[in-house]
Order: structure tokens, then sequence, then C-alpha cells
């Protein structure tokens, strides 16, 4: 009977509002725990360098659309921590997802670069070339 309860409960609109609310600020402060980055403008580029340990490659997704960069990475972790029989004993480590977005204005997005090494996300972003505007003399 309680489960019954339980499962009609959660149907509910506003419980799957605060679910969905709760899993947007969990994401949200995780990240910024999870993902430390720099981000440094050079002369022709941005370079945006992401710590990432423990990640794995695939696990990693690197987008850029309508200006914004969107790095995010998602951790399962092994399943180690269980005994003969399969029961788990002790589990501490989730499964987290982190997610970061940066605005990026005039990059070239066909040349965007991503390269993943011992733990850190490094991201190219090519600035395009504007041109430069001289003053005319006028005669």
């Amino acid at each position: 009977m309680r489960q019954q309860l339980l499962r009609h409960f959660e149907k509910l609109l506003p419980v799957k509002i605060l679910r969905q609310v709760h899993h947007d600020v969990d994401t949200a402060v995780t990240s910024r725990l999870v993902m430390k980055t720099d981000v440094v403008e050079h002369d022709d580029d941005y370079t945006v360098t992401a710590a990432l340990p423990g990640f794995d490659k695939n696990a990693i997704n690197v987008q850029y659309a309508d200006d914004w960069l969107t790095l995010t990475a998602t951790h399962q972790p092994d399943e180690f921590d269980r005994d003969d029989d399969g029961r788990v004993l002790q589990r501490e480590r989730q499964v987290a997802t982190a997610k970061r977005r940066f605005y990026f204005k005039n990059v070239r997005a066909e040349a965007i670069q991503a390269h993943f090494e011992a733990g850190l996300l490094t991201v190219t972003l090519p600035k395009k070339v504007t041109a430069t505007t001289s003053q005319i003399e006028i005669q």
C-alpha cells in the first residue's frame, strides 16, 4: 500500500518539477566543484583548459553552437565495490555529470580543436579574422 501511494505521489507535477530543479541545481554546483576551468584569451584564439581527473575520454562531450562552448562529462564508477555475491557493501561514488558553458563570439567553429590527456581537457577556439578599418584620406 505504501509503495502504491509513493508511486502515485511521484506522478504529481510539483514533485517532478522539484526533482528536476534539484537535479539542475546539483549539476550546477557539482560542475563548478568537479570541472575546474581556466579560460585564456590570446591574440589569435581562446584556450579553455578543464581539469577532469578520473573521467574517461569517451565520457566527455565538447560542443560549440550559437557562440556557446559546452563541456559535458559523465563519470560512471567502476563495479569493484561488490563482494563475491555481487552485493554492494558501500557506495560513495555516484554517477556524476558535470556541465560548463562559456560564451565566445567571433570563433571559427570549423577550426576548433580539443585534446584530452592526463585528466586535462584543452579546447582551442581560433578567432575569426576581423577586417581592420583604416582611415581614408579625403582629397
